[in-house]
């Protein structure tokens, strides 16, 4: 019997050098690209909810004879400023519209459990108990925390009238809005920062950079009520300490985003999404939105606006 040789293919190590470097050399091209198109269907659905605020916004207009909804609702002797019902926040006002509470949790912020949102403020709220809470309670724990955060200075102007004791907001008229498409009504908010970034969810309101126009008087509505004593707000305004929850007026860039942790740890540059009272829906950069608006630093009330046409936060 004749034996036949048969010859065995196999590959030599060069060639699987060669075969994972390719590997690598394309992973190293599509991860990235992964990536962006991962954090652009994450932007498509921030900005479909904020949308849908926006919408349930004007729906809650038609229902409440054209007036916004109060940052804080107020009362006599109340705590008032997200400690806790009977307050309410603009959340709690538009919910019978949005029906969904998930639509103020924006996809990139790493707190995505509602539960672990209402844990942290049941904190700040005196008589709550976190194993007893009511659906109000609860409702507005999981609000005060929304990532669309109110701009409630030109909106609702925060108020304290020591005489009675009242805490709470002003509202706004529809009306009072000169240029709704380029007024900003939301933005994408947090509540605070460590060094790693974003932490405890969102923050129902954002602060405006600028509160004087250009002659140093405050801008309406916030001059009623500094004129009669009870306007209130964040004492540091759009902080200029880098490392502050509020170095963006309370906002913050998820989208796009530009590591400057070179300034400070967990600092990002980007783009946040915003609705305007019109109700259109856009991701804008975050130094866009301080357009029209002198340098604006620590301090309540600062900042001048020196160009009404760029500036996109009054009511003119």
């Amino acid at each position: 019997m004749k034996l036949v040789h048969r010859n065995k293919s196999a590959f030599t190590l060069i060639e699987l050098l060669v075969v994972i470097a390719i590997i690598a050399i394309l992973a190293a091209i599509l991860f990235p690209v992964f990536a962006q198109a991962k954090g652009a269907a994450k932007k498509a659905k921030s900005i479909a909810h904020f949308k849908q605020l926006g919408t349930s916004t004007a729906m809650y207009l038609a229902d409440y004879d054209d007036s916004y909804m109060l940052s804080n609702s107020g009362g006599i002797g109340i705590p008032g400023w997200g400690f806790g019902p009977p307050d309410s926040v603009p959340g709690q006002q538009l919910h019978p519209y949005v029906k969904n509470t998930p639509m103020h949790i924006d996809p990139m912020d790493p707190w995505q459990s509602e539960q672990q949102r209402i844990n942290d403020q049941v904190q700040y709220m005196p008589g709550a108990n976190l194993n007893n809470l009511t659906p109000e309670q609860r409702m507005y724990a999981l609000m005060v925390r929304s990532n669309a955060g109110y701009n409630y200075a030109f909106f609702s102007p925060w108020r304290y009238v020591s005489s009675t004791n009242y805490v709470g907001s002003a509202s706004v008229n529809g009306s009072q809005i000169g240029n709704p498409s380029n007024t900003i009504m939301f933005g994408t908010s947090i509540w605070d920062r460590n060094a790693s970034g974003p932490t405890g969810g969102g923050n129902w309101v954002i602060e405006t950079p600028c509160w004087l126009d250009a002659n140093g008087a405050l801008l309406a509505p916030m001059s009623t009520y500094y004129a009669d004593g009870t306007l209130q707000s964040y004492a540091s305004g759009w902080a200029n300490n880098p490392n502050s929850w509020l170095v963006y007026g309370g906002m913050w860039p998820y989208y796009n985003q530009m590591d400057i942790s070179s300034i400070s740890p967990g600092l990002k540059d980007g783009h946040v999404v915003i609705v305007m009272a019109d109700t259109s829906t856009k991701s804008r950069p975050i130094k866009s939105l301080t357009k029209g608006c002198s340098a604006y630093g620590t301090g309540t009330f600062k900042g001048r606006v020196t160009n009404k046409d760029d500036f996109m936060w009054d009511l003119e």
